[in-house]
């Protein structure tokens, strides 16, 4: 049988309907099935790898198949690959199909129907990280909970880079044995996270939109000379905006408005210059 993605971190091999649900609780929340299958047709394999604050599956269960899901402490993001399903929020139905998936906010029940050929990606992301985050690229207290829209907006630039680069990521961690690089999972969240947050409507969005403190030229190019003095130091996009005195927000897309990359694509091929590529 071919690899599939996130083979070599395995999680679940099942047919048995009541295991599924124990695993999946193990790393999200315990869902309900409304309609379980038979042994015969349910077929799941769940892979999963685990950093720091976020998480990626890979999930097909073989079979046509329905859960109610509770609330949970995570935002999620489904990234159907194969076949089609449907989330339900309450009065809300979205449509999963390759290309076009939903976003998932902490304390949100839900009901999720997957075809029989349904396969998806799913990135998890930590509330309290992502707030953390958040309040970090706005520099505003984050009073109250942060509320992403369940609809993706593939316009935003932001989420068109996330559905390019999560695949590629998948097919890098897919050929790669752990453990991480402390550095690599840092900045690999970080630059998870900002297009998260960048790329999805949410109920701060207008402050991500506030370009007052965009950075200019002269910013970036001092990012760019510390990056490359210090690429061998755990660097987050935290620091660099401190240091070059704006936001991570304004930092970012003055890199990507001037640069055409973002500083954490620069702060790797930096590594890769002085380390070699990463395996």
């Amino acid at each position: 049988m071919p690899a599939r993605p996130l083979d070599n971190f395995p999680l679940l091999r099942s047919r048995n309907i009541e295991e599924v649900c124990e695993v999946i609780a193990r790393v999200y929340v315990k869902p309900r099935s409304v309609a379980a299958p038979s042994i015969e047709v349910l077929n799941t394999t769940f892979n999963n790898c685990q950093l720091r604050n976020i998480d990626l599956s890979y999930v097909r269960y073989g079979t046509a198949i329905e859960f109610e899901f509770p609330g949970s402490n995570f935002f999620s993001q489904l990234f159907p690959i194969r076949g089609k399903g449907e989330i339900a929020l309450g009065q809300d139905s979205i449509a999963l199909t390759v290309g076009s998936g939903a976003v998932i906010s902490p304390n949100v029940e839900h009901l999720a129907k997957y075809g029989p050929d349904y396969e998806h990606f799913v990135l998890r992301i930590n509330a309290n990280a992502l707030t953390e985050k958040l309040a970090a690229l706005t520099g505003t207290a984050i009073s109250e909970p942060l509320r992403m829209h369940a609809r993706q907006d593939r316009k935003q630039p932001a989420a068109q880079l996330l559905h390019q680069y999560l695949p590629l990521l998948v097919d890098m961690l897919s050929e790669t044995d752990p453990p991480f690089p402390d550095w690599w999972i840092a900045q690999t969240e970080q630059f998870l996270m900002t297009l998260f947050l960048c790329g999805h409507q949410h109920n701060y969005s207008h402050l991500l939109e506030d370009d007052r403190l965009s950075a200019a030229p002269p910013e970036v190019r001092m990012v760019e000379e510390y990056i490359e003095a210090n690429s061998h130091q755990e660097i987050t996009l935290d620091k660099l905006a401190g240091i070059a005195g704006v936001s991570v927000f304004s930092l970012f897309s003055a890199f990507k408005k001037y640069r055409g990359y973002s500083p954490l694509k620069f702060l790797s091929q930096a590594r890769s210059r002085d380390r070699g590529p990463m395996r």
